[in-house]
């Protein structure tokens, strides 16, 4: 195989990342056999794999570093935390890249549908939640406040407790936003390690 037909196979195997990091990893992979030199190009192929596999580990290492954060010198690019749609594309084309029984991918992506499913209900209900206890707070302090006339300590009480659950639905809404932030890092995590195990036995 010559260092053209490699590079086309592994781009086809990269072809569906986001432009971005197909730019980075085409360059990379291209300053690699470049730094080699010609008459190295099938030793380089040989310590690689084959475009298969050199592209199952290229988007391994860019799925820990999109679910970990990290920067790394040593890979194509620097790159930040990234979002929880990127972070399952890249599991999908670990999964696609190695080899994995179509079995399998069918049904890891269900139950992680279910699982995504689940989270999001709960947390959708936890938010009405919020909205709901912060709109009645507002509504009993509201309603406290036109007895004053009537009644100074009927209207502190009124007007106090609307407060009080008003502010037991800002709490709410913030957990609500903390636990959002901890299972979207929670699935991303659940992810790699799925797909590096599967990988792994798979090899």
């Amino acid at each position: 195989m010559t260092r053209k037909e490699y590079m086309e196979q592994l781009k086809k195997y990269l072809k569906r990342l986001p432009k971005e990091d197909y730019d980075n990893a085409i360059e990379y992979f291209s300053e690699y056999f470049d730094e080699a030199g010609p008459e190295n190009e099938q030793q380089v192929m040989e310590e690689l794999g084959s475009p298969k596999e050199a592209a199952g580990e290229l988007l391994l290492n860019l799925l820990q570093e999109s679910t970990e954060g990290k920067d790394k010198e040593d890979t194509p690019a620097k790159r930040k935390k990234s979002s929880p749609g990127k972070i399952i594309l890249l599991a999908f084309l670990v999964l696609c890249a190695s080899p994995v029984s179509l079995a399998l991918l069918v049904a890891a992506l269900g139950v992680f549908i279910a699982v995504v499913v689940v989270i999001a209900a709960v947390i959708f209900s936890m938010g009405v939640t919020s909205i709901a206890t912060i709109a009645g707070g507002v509504v009993v302090a509201g309603f406290g406040s036109t007895l004053i006339l009537k009644s100074a300590a009927a209207t502190c009480m009124m007007v106090g407790g609307g407060f009080f659950i008003a502010g037991a639905g800002i709490l709410i809404g913030i957990f609500t936003i903390y636990v959002c932030k901890w299972c979207t890092t929670g699935i991303g995590h659940l992810v790699k390690r799925f797909v590096r195990k599967k990988v792994g036995k798979d090899e």
